[in-house]
């Protein structure tokens, strides 16, 4: 048991080092280049809030690490789909199953924690931040990365996939989700609008000013078939990204 704890601990934290200097060295580089692209909000987001968003991602990170690793863990000693080092045909095949799955696993869990029964107790922190900044993507509580994080540590009980892909993903969806808080509209028309079912940085804006709007994090799919994009979206994608 020594020797689980002493591994978890430090996967958890070497995946903690990664996200949180990703967390602050991309939040400073998208803050420095964000006057170059179009703003979606005109109005600010308030200092304060800012700095509350900051400190409460440090603390949100630990546990997403603490996910991810304790998946790392758990496969290399047995348990769930074991899988082997793909080779790079895998790699990107396993990495676009994940994301689908984790999209689809986001938006229903997404919508779940939007009901009135959930949302003061798990969501609404991350909603404070009506106009949300680089620094707003991790500022969650721990009961909110328990319904939505929670996929990295459970994906290895879903489908065969290596840890290192697993890992792979969870970078690329904090690069992503810091970009989609940033206020700034980083994508381009084609890129984000029907038929291309990536979604630009309106979407996730739109979720924080409107609520009912937009619960999927990689893809719009989910939302055009449950009717839940907001009717604006692209024509708004469309007027930012002229």
């Amino acid at each position: 048991m020594p020797d689980v704890i002493k591994q978890l601990a430090f996967e958890t934290l070497k995946i903690y080092a990664i996200l949180i200097g990703i967390y602050f060295v991309l939040g400073l580089v998208l803050s420095r280049i964000n006057a170059t692209r179009p703003k979606i909000q005109q109005k600010e987001c308030p200092s304060a809030i800012v700095k509350r968003d900051m400190i409460q991602s440090a603390l949100s990170l630990m546990s997403i690490s603490f996910f991810v690793a304790a998946g790392t863990v758990l496969q290399a000693r047995g348990f769930g789909f074991s899988a082997p080092a793909p080779g790079p045909f895998g790699t990107v095949l396993t990495f676009i199953a994940s994301m689908l799955i984790f999209d689809t696993w986001f938006y229903w869990g997404h919508r779940l924690i939007h009901t009135k029964r959930l949302f003061k107790a798990v969501h609404k922190w991350h909603h404070v931040s009506n106009t949300p900044t680089v620094w707003s993507n991790n500022s969650d509580s721990f009961l909110d990365n328990c319904f939505l994080q929670s996929y990295f540590l459970v994906a290895h009980f879903i489908f065969p996939i290596h840890s290192y892909v697993v890992l792979a993903h969870k970078i690329f969806d904090q690069i992503t989700g810091m970009i989609g808080h940033s206020g700034h509209e980083y994508s381009s028309e084609k890129s984000a609008v029907y038929p291309c079912p990536l979604i630009a940085v309106t979407f996730h804006d739109q979720h924080h000013s409107h609520f009912k709007y937009n619960f999927a994090t990689h893809f719009s799919v989910w939302d055009r078939l449950m009717g839940t994009l907001a009717p604006d979206y692209e024509s708004r994608v469309r007027e930012l990204t002229k």
